[in-house]
């Protein structure tokens, strides 16, 4: 067992008065209780031998029989066996537990004593005196205690007072120093160290004395006054100090010179500075700081610049100029003039708003992390060679921003500005997909190729009020446009991403935004309009357009005349509570356009599909949803290059019934259904009602005029007509066997038996003379007609 136990325990009361440390000595009860229960065997061997040892005292003086000493020998015999069955490992264990358990006590009774031991006074040192009194009056062995000294420390070593021979006594006194409630003042020619100090009350000033000397307190944790640090070299380094007032640093010229510094776990208010405002080291080459910075900066030779702490900084002009620096900066806001100027990357990861602002790299193809950035309030420059300025957070831009070196402008969250400008003079990437440019200037790589992606243009008359190189945008996307936008003056764009942005609420004509295409854009090969967009008008005409593909919402589809076009990806449809829409296709006559689908599309009124010299396939419009009753249905279709056949009408005779004509064509009787759907809702709720004469009436037409081509009645029950006129282009005659492909007109016209009818009084005629009117299938009697 640990001898001595006892008298510690005294003391240890003796000095910490009545506190209750009963806790520390559970588990050495417990310790004991076990140990205890080991040896209960052993407790009963000794009461066997102590009865054994009574029968052979009542025995003396007495003749043994054989039969007792027998009895005495089986005892003998018995307590040998019980003596040699013992194991005494699990004995051993527990004594060696329970010195690793006093130990632990002993450890904590010492940082008991030590947490009351104290050095009453000041604590001075300035000669050999001095030195010999303070080794009388502190113990500092290898066990002794750490103290707190009631007073000030003054220590100063040198050739002169005859310490410097002696250093090693004094470090011995300064090892022993926990906390001073006062201040601190190392001045030593020596090298000097502090191990123990984590508190000082009053200032702490150490100086190595123009260099000679290095002098530590690798766990000074908080100085309530300011803190000087003179004349030391090499590595400075305080790495657990968290909390001070102003740290000064002085370096004598060509002495002393500092080549790290280490005050990184610096918080608060802590400044480290040369001068009042300044913080100036000409061989530093890394310094890791926290607190708040001073607001000059300058490191000529520094590599490795870290600022730990985060907080609001100030006015800051920070020059890292070590040659491809690594630099980083805690501060999580900038609301001074902040000058950063490095040869390497800047990280700025920690900083969510920055007002006035200047950034300097020298380094090609560095970062600039702006990461956390959500809010500028002062013009910003980013003056680096940089391939990557990250700014992905940033919401708000309150001021301009110039960005000189980044050939890719990401900015995916900016949606709100002040009346600013962006400016990136290198930049060929503009991507901002939140950002209108109602308030902002858009300035990029004059004579380039420029890519651009933003919520809306706002100033469509003139797009380059917003975008000032907009003749040069080859690529460009908007994600909401709310106005009309003509895209003429973008003379070398070739891709067009287009959504339009919804007007609500949906009212007729309230849809009313237009996106134009014209001749004008002669590189434009590619229109997408996205599946999100809402657009009242598209007009493409004329244009050099290869690949129109369009979805979500369209009222109005005018496709005239672009004799590039190669394929129409139709698949818009109609935005519900606004007006019918309108699809026109037209003269797109020299393209490889074969195939167009409108079935996307419902509540159709007019539907013109006409001179598409290639155009073989055509699909009707949806009739889930259709036009009201007061809509007027118009459908025009001809001049293309659909196919079909055509099998004349069979005349009657004495043994023959008349047969009508047969239509056979895919496209017809696509169209033949939707236009029959619209008859029917057109009779099912007429205004006022329709009568069986009147119904019947409109199911033949009445002509506007000879030659006319605006169309004849189809049902025209409420005065608002289904109006159409369907034709093949390349049209097979059933009763021939020459090859032929003519249009279905001609073969209208050439069938007198369809035209003669059932009676041969041409009253109730198939074919209506259409042709001499330039018409296809135009009424009730000819649609019907058309095979299903």
């Amino acid at each position: 067992m640990k001898k001595g136990l006892l008298g510690l325990v005294v003391i240890a009361l003796m000095v910490v008065g009545c506190q209750n440390y009963d806790d520390q000595f559970d588990d050495l009860n417990k310790k004991i209780a076990s140990l205890s229960s080991d040896v209960t065997s052993l407790s009963s061997i000794g009461a066997s031998v102590a009865a054994l040892d009574q029968k052979i005292t009542s025995l003396q003086g007495s003749a043994l029989t054989d039969s007792d000493l027998a009895d005495i020998l089986d005892e003998i015999s018995d307590l040998e066996t019980a003596v040699e069955s013992i194991d005494n490992t699990a004995i051993e264990t527990e004594v060696a537990d329970l010195n690793t358990e006093i130990d632990s006590i002993l450890e904590k009774l010492g940082d008991l004593l030590a947490a009351n031991a104290f050095y009453e006074g000041n604590l001075t040192i300035t000669n050999l005196g001095q030195l010999a009194n303070v080794q009388e009056l502190m113990n500092t062995g290898a066990d002794d205690p750490t103290v707190t000294v009631k007073g000030n420390v003054l220590i100063t070593v040198t050739s002169a007072n005859g310490l410097k021979d002696s250093i090693a006594s004094v470090n011995l006194i300064l090892s022993k120093i926990r906390a001073v409630q006062g201040t601190v003042t190392v001045t030593s020619d020596a090298d000097a160290s502090l191990p123990a100090l984590t508190y000082a009350t009053g200032d702490v000033d150490l100086n190595g004395t123009d260099g000679k000397a290095a002098i530590t307190a690798a766990k000074l944790l908080t100085v309530d006054g300011n803190m000087s640090l003179t004349g030391l070299t090499g590595v400075v380094a305080f790495p657990a100090l968290s909390s001070a007032g102003t740290v000064q640093v002085t370096e004598v010229a060509n002495k002393a010179t500092v080549t790290t510094l280490n005050l990184g776990s610096l918080t608060g208010a802590a400044t480290v500075q040369t001068s009042a405002g300044n913080l100036v080291l000409a061989k530093a080459t890394n310094v890791h700081l926290g607190g708040v910075l001073p607001a000059v900066v300058t490191l000529d030779k520094c590599v490795d610049f870290q600022h730990l702490a985060g907080g609001t900084q100030g006015d800051l002009a920070l020059t890292i100029g070590g040659k491809a620096a690594t630099f980083s900066l805690g501060s999580t806001k900038f609301n001074g003039t902040i000058t950063v100027t490095t040869t390497g990357d800047i990280s700025l990861a920690n900083v969510t708003e920055i007002a006035t602002t200047t950034l300097v790299s020298s380094k090609s193809a560095n970062v600039v992390n702006l990461s956390a950035v959500t809010k500028i309030v002062g013009p910003v420059d980013i003056n680096a060679k940089s391939t990557d300025v990250n700014l992905t957070a940033l919401k708000t831009l309150n001021s301009t921003l110039n960005i000189h070196g980044d050939a890719t402008i990401d900015l995916p969250a900016l949606a709100t500005t002040a009346v600013t400008t962006i400016t990136a003079p290198l930049a060929t990437s503009f991507i901002a997909p939140k950002l209108a440019t109602t308030s902002v200037v858009i300035s990029l790589k004059p004579s380039a190729d420029l890519t651009v992606s933003i919520l809306n243009l706002a100033d469509t008359t003139t797009p380059v009020n917003d975008i000032l190189d907009w003749a040069r945008v080859k690529t460009f996307t908007v994600a909401a446009q709310t106005n009309d936008l003509d895209v003429s003056a973008a003379v070398i764009m070739a891709t067009l991403n287009f959504t339009g942005k919804q007007v609500t609420p949906v009212a007729a004509g309230a849809q009313n935004n237009s996106l134009t295409i014209t001749s004008a854009n002669t590189k434009l090969k590619d229109l997408v309009i996205s599946s999100g967009s809402y657009l009242g008008t598209l007009t493409v005409s004329a244009s050099k357009i290869v690949n129109l593909t369009t979805a979500g919402a369209i009222i109005n589809t005018y496709v005239h005349s672009n004799a590039d076009l190669e394929s129409f990806n139709f698949g818009h449809s109609h935005l519900q509570g606004d007006n019918a829409s309108l699809v026109s296709i037209v003269n797109n006559d020299d393209t490889a356009l074969t195939s167009i689908d409108l079935s996307s599309l419902s509540k159709v009124a007019t539907v013109e599909v006409t001179g598409n010299a290639k155009l073989a396939t055509l699909v009707a419009p949806s009739a889930d949803v259709l036009a009201t009753s007061l809509a007027t249905i118009t459908v025009t279709i001809h001049s293309n290059k659909l196919p079909g056949t055509y099998t004349p009408a069979t005349a009657p005779t004495g043994t023959v019934t008349y047969s009508a004509p047969v239509i056979t064509s895919a496209a017809l009787s696509s169209f033949k259904t939707w236009i029959q759907s619209n008859i029917d809702v057109d009779i099912a709720t007429p205004i006022g009602g329709a009568t069986d004469a009147l119904i019947a009436a409109n199911r033949d037409r009445t002509h506007v005029a000879a030659g006319d081509v605006a169309l004849a009645t189809g049902s025209g029950v409420t005065g608002n007509a289904v109006v159409f006129n369907l034709q093949t282009d390349e049209t097979d005659n059933t009763s021939t066997s020459a090859a032929e492909k003519v249009t279905l007109t001609s073969l209208m016209a050439a069938d007198n038996n369809a035209t003669a009818g059932a009676t041969g009084a041409a009253t109730d005629d198939d074919n209506d003379d259409e042709p001499a009117l330039g018409l296809g299938v135009n009424t009730a009697r000819e649609l019907a007609t058309v095979a299903d």
